[in-house]
């Protein structure tokens, strides 16, 4: 049998006390970059593997970060998760990623898995149909940090990361009325979720100051898949006669699903005849033609700045649960051609 090469080899390969090699092995600044030269190079030599439950026992750490999505297969947050592993590889972190399907029962299992596995610190976006904050409690009484990204609630007190959505959505709108759409329909996510009750009352605040109607009948609310988008706009086209001149999307994946729809099944033409917006920037919506215009959410940018604001805490685990902290990601309005309409 191979013998398990230990710290205490290492020390007396060398010649150095055993509190050296720990050191020289965790890249202490309390030992020279020569001699931690030496370690390395003796370590690699002897084939010595580093005990982690051991120093994790130490260190009362596991170096690993739970991160929890909706769906990861969805370009903003698959982009997000890039951004949040740049940011914890670089400080020698490890993610557990788990996707809720936006199913609130399914959310509270896997956050209470991560807890169990004693993750330093708790990333996540909630789905849908979360109503509040109250599972993540026991991260909050075991002093273990919780950051919310993108989707948040209002109540809990808990830190988050979030994005410009009343604006977008008002940007959207205003660029519409602009390009002289005036009869502007709204396909929203769930109006209980605060990132959706956000884009609403950015679409509804545009045309207040515009001076253009709302009905009630003009927003329709959604799970946003493609199955969704499709029969929304099935629904409007059996009265041409109150068709709108053009829809604002909460997402890009129901916008395209409707632009796709009408090209293959009408003879309605974008934008000619209807223009199209969506949200969040996917990569199909450069590709097609015309380009949807849309909303660029920055999800890489999102996830960095979640992944730091929780490495933080972490580290000063005091200042994580003094207040909560916030902070708004720009939006970015991306015009193509999907709402060019001619005045």
């Amino acid at each position: 049998m191979t013998k398990n090469i230990t710290i205490h080899d290492l020390a007396k390969e060398l010649g150095l006390d055993s509190s050296t090699i720990s050191r020289a092995l965790s890249d202490s600044p309390r030992v020279g970059s020569k001699t931690k030269e030496r370690v390395l190079e003796k370590a690699k030599e002897l084939g010595y593997q580093r005990n982690l439950m051991a120093s994790n026992l130490r260190t009362n750490k596991t170096m690993t970060i739970g991160v929890v999505v909706p769906h990861i297969s969805r370009h903003f947050f698959s982009e997000a998760i890039d951004g949040i592993e740049q940011v914890v590889a670089s400080k020698k972190y490890r993610v557990v990623i788990s996707q809720s399907r936006d199913d609130f029962e399914n959310e509270k299992e896997i956050v209470n898995g991560l807890f169990m596995n004693r993750v330093d610190g708790l990333l996540i976006s909630p789905s849908m149909e979360t109503p509040n904050g109250d599972h993540l409690d026991l991260f909050y009484k075991n002093k273990i940090p919780v950051v919310l990204f993108d989707r948040y609630f209002d109540n809990g007190g808990l830190s988050k990361v979030i994005f410009e959505d009343n604006k977008g959505a008002y940007d959207l709108t205003q660029h519409l009325i602009d390009n002289g759409c005036k009869r502007i329909y709204h396909l929203a996510g769930d109006l209980n979720s605060q990132i959706y009750m956000q884009r609403f009352a950015g679409y509804k605040e545009a045309l207040k100051e515009n001076n253009l109607d709302f009905e009630e009948t003009f927003v329709k609310e959604s799970n946003l898949y493609k199955e969704d988008a499709e029969e929304f706009i099935v629904d409007l086209l059996k009265d041409k006669n109150n068709f709108p001149d053009a829809i604002i999307c909460a997402n890009d994946v129901s916008a395209l699903a409707i632009m796709k729809y009408l090209d293959e099944n009408t003879d309605i033409k974008v934008p000619e005849d209807i223009a199209i917006a969506g949200f969040s920037n996917e990569p199909a919506s450069a590709i097609i033609k015309p380009g949807l215009t849309t909303i660029d959410q920055h999800p890489f940018r999102i996830g960095k700045t979640a992944a730091d604001m929780l490495l933080k805490f972490i580290d000063d685990k005091e200042n994580a649960f003094n207040a909560s902290n916030t902070i708004v990601v720009k939006s970015e309005l991306i015009i193509r051609g999907s709402s060019k309409k001619n005045k």
